[in-house]
């Protein structure tokens, strides 16, 4: 697996991983957007623990984790930026 990341989205991550010390992971998660017939499925980012079964990878020295069904889904390249929003992104390469 491997994730792409500018340097200041790493050092978005990289603070709110130190906030929450210990075994905190970026794990990367599907989350629904809208309700009813205008929902959408996106990939986006949360701070986690691993889990049995999850993938991990380092990127920019963070450690990420993914459920392996979302590798099988989606790939294994991922690309993580922030919209206008300042909302943390994941996008399949």
């Amino acid at each position: 697996m491997h994730i792409t990341l500018s340097d200041e989205v790493s050092a978005g991550l990289r603070a709110l991983l130190d906030k929450e010390g210990g075994e905190a992971r970026v794990r990367v998660r599907e989350s629904k957007i809208g309700c009813g017939c205008k929902s959408r499925i996106v990939l986006r980012l949360s701070i986690d623990e691993r889990s049995d079964g999850d993938l991990e990878v380092s990127a920019h020295s963070l450690p990420f984790v993914i459920d392996r069904d979302l590798v099988d889904q989606y790939g294994e390249n991922f690309v993580v930026a922030r919209d206008e929003h300042q909302v943390f992104t994941v996008t399949p390469d």
